[in-house]
C-alpha cells in the first residue's frame, strides 16, 4: 500500500499533517525527553512508523532503546496498524554504553554515562510503555545485541525493519549489521543511524555492499537527522517509489 496513491487520499494519509500515524507519532515522542545521551528526531521516527505501516510489517527491531524514543513510535504503528509487536534490545549497563572511537567526544561520554543510572531509565522505559498502553506491541530485551541476536536466532524471530543505534564504536557497529543482517525479512530494511560519524562509516558501507539505500540524510547540526534507510528488495522501481515517499515525509 503506497500512502500517496488513490487509497491514501482516501484516508487522509497524503501528508503528515494529515496522517493519524503522524499525530499519534508526535503525542509519544513529545513525552520523551532529549539529551547527551540520545534522542530520535520527529521526522525519523515517523519516517520507521510509516514503513512499518505501509509495508505490514509484523516485527520490527531496535538496537540501542535509551529513553524509547525511537521504538515507541515503531510500537504505536504496531499496535494501531499491524497488529505486531516492536522489540528493543538493551543491557542498560554503563560497561556497554562506554564507547571510545569517537575520539572528541570520548571524554564527555564518559562524564554522561558515569552520571547516569540505567537501572532507573530501565524502569523509567518499562512504565512509559505501559502508561501507553503498549505493552502487547513493545517487548524489550536487556540483554546484549550479541546475546540478543543469538537468542533471536535460535527462535526463528526475524524482523521487516531494524533500527541498529547501538553502540558506535567500529567494531560494535560493524558486529551488529553481522549478526542481524541475516535476521532481516526478504524485502526488510535496516535504518543506519549516526551515519555522519567516522566510527559508523564501515558499518554503512556494509551495509551499501548488501542492500539499495532508498534514504540518506546527513545534516546532524542543521536539521539534527543523521540517518540512512536501506532496502534488502530488488525490484527499481519499488525502490524508486520508496524514495519519492520517504523524501516526501520530509515535508
Amino acid at each position: 500500500m503506497w500512502p500517496f496513491g488513490r487509497s491514501a487520499r482516501r484516508r487522509g494519509w497524503e501528508a503528515p499533517d494529515t496522517d493519524p500515524l503522524h499525530a499519534a507519532v508526535q503525542e509519544v515522542i513529545s513525552q520523551i525527553p532529549v539529551d547527551f545521551g540520545g534522542g530520535c528526531p520527529p521526522k525519523k521516527a515517523y519516517a520507521m512508523a510509516w514503513l512499518i505501516r505501509s509495508e505490514r510489517l509484523r516485527t520490527s527491531l531496535d538496537i540501542g532503546v535509551y529513553r524509547g524514543r525511537s521504538l515507541m513510535p515503531q510500537a504505536v504503528a504496531h499496535r494501531d496498524y499491524t497488529g505486531g509487536v516492536a522489540y528493543g534490545v538493551d543491557p542498560y549497563s554503563s560497561a556497554e554504553a562506554m564507547q571510545l572511537d569517537n575520539e572528541p567526544l570520548r571524554e564527555r561520554i564518559r562524564q554522561f554515562i558515569d552520571a547516569t543510572d540505567f537501572e532507573r531509565m530501565y524502569g523509567d522505559v518499562l512504565a512509559l510503555r505501559d502508561r501507553l498502553g503498549l505493552a502487547e506491541h513493545c517487548r524489550i530485551v536487556r540483554k546484549t545485541s550479541e546475546e540478543a541476536a543469538a537468542d533471536f536466532a535460535a527462535r526463528g524471530v526475524r524482523f521487516g525493519l531494524i533500527h541498529v543505534d547501538g553502540n558506535h564504536d567500529t567494531a560494535k557497529v560493524l558486529r551488529d549489521v553481522e549478526l542481524y543482517w541475516p535476521l532481516l525479512s526478504r524485502g526488510g530494511f535496516l535504518v543506519m543511524d549516526d551515519v555522519s560519524w567516522a566510527s559508523v562509516k564501515p558499518a554503512v558501507d556494509a551495509v551499501a555492499s548488501k542492500a539499495t539505500l532508498v534514504f540518506y540524510e546527513s545534516q546532524p547540526t542543521v536539521t539534527e537527522l543523521d540517518y540512512a534507510v536501506f532496502w534488502s528488495g530488488r525490484s527499481h522501481r519499488k525502490a524508486e517509489l520508496l524514495r519519492e515517499s520517504l523524501r516526501r515525509l520530509r515535508g
